[in-house]
């Protein structure tokens, strides 16, 4: 109630975060600059409103997450079925679709190119947004395996995930000693929504340091770059002409630090 919406999209991301966690449904009324707390039969009462008033029953989409647990999606999808509709995606069909269409459109395939071989002959492999100790434990072996033979580890998240700052490998007698190790040897707290902000950043800088060192020891691969890649020179234009401040603010990263990233 003290905090206008305004007011809320300007405070850092930890800031938010150290607020606790939501624990009643929130409103916004139309005209309002705030949030206003709801009682559940109020936010019920408010949806099947809403549901009622639709002229089709296609015109609701029921989006659910990919962690949501079985028994929860299964009556959800009844309840959707029931009013009329099969409009029923969740994240991973959300997020996969996009990235798959602009994968198609950037590279020509719709998902990843890596494969496990290549972190075993990387020098450096930036961990995005993902938090393995949790999502998917088994990479940490390969992460790992990477950083003892010296590939650098970046993870980028707002957040410092645990998995990546101490590791013990569960087969390993000294693991079960209690020794740990780090995986990532560098964390860089991206602010949310600042992702594209720090990639251009980077690229900003590699292409600076390209300049300074005048070629002779060139930073880009100029031969990958003409004989594999299109359009560079378009990509290339924006990137250098960006506000290097606009960028610190977007990602929440000083120019330095993207320098030594870069």
């Amino acid at each position: 109630a003290a905090h206008p919406i305004d007011a809320l999209a300007a405070r850092p991301d930890r800031w938010l975060e150290a607020q606790g966690r939501l624990v009643e449904p929130l409103i916004r009324r139309r005209g309002s600059d705030r949030y206003e707390p709801l009682s559940w039969d109020d936010a019920l009462a408010h949806v099947g409103a809403q549901l009622r008033g639709l002229a089709s029953p296609d015109e609701a989409v029921f989006y659910t997450s990919g962690r949501t647990s079985n028994e929860a999606a299964f009556l959800y999808q009844l309840f959707a079925r029931r009013l009329g509709t099969n409009n029923l995606p969740d994240c991973s069909n959300m997020c996969h679709e996009s990235s798959g269409t602009g994968l198609g459109d950037a590279i020509g395939v719709g998902k990843g190119t890596v494969s496990l071989d290549d972190f075993a002959r990387a020098d450096l492999i930036f961990v995005i947004g993902q938090n393995p100790g949790s999502n998917h434990p088994r990479m940490l072996t390969t992460l790992q395996a990477a950083r003892r033979r010296g590939c650098g580890v970046v993870a980028v998240n707002p957040l410092r995930e645990v998995g990546l700052e101490r590791f013990g490998h569960p087969k390993e007698a000294l693991s079960l000693l209690g020794r740990s190790e780090p995986i990532a040897d560098q964390f860089v707290p991206v602010r949310v929504g600042g992702d594209a902000a720090l990639f251009r950043g980077i690229a900003q800088e590699v292409l600076a340091i390209e300049r300074e060192r005048g070629g002779r020891e060139a930073v880009v691969d100029w031969a990958f770059v003409q004989g594999r890649t299109s359009g560079f020179e378009a990509w290339r234009a924006p990137v250098e002409a960006s506000d290097p401040a606009a960028i610190e603010t977007q990602s929440g990263l000083a120019r330095d630090e993207l320098r030594a990233l870069a």
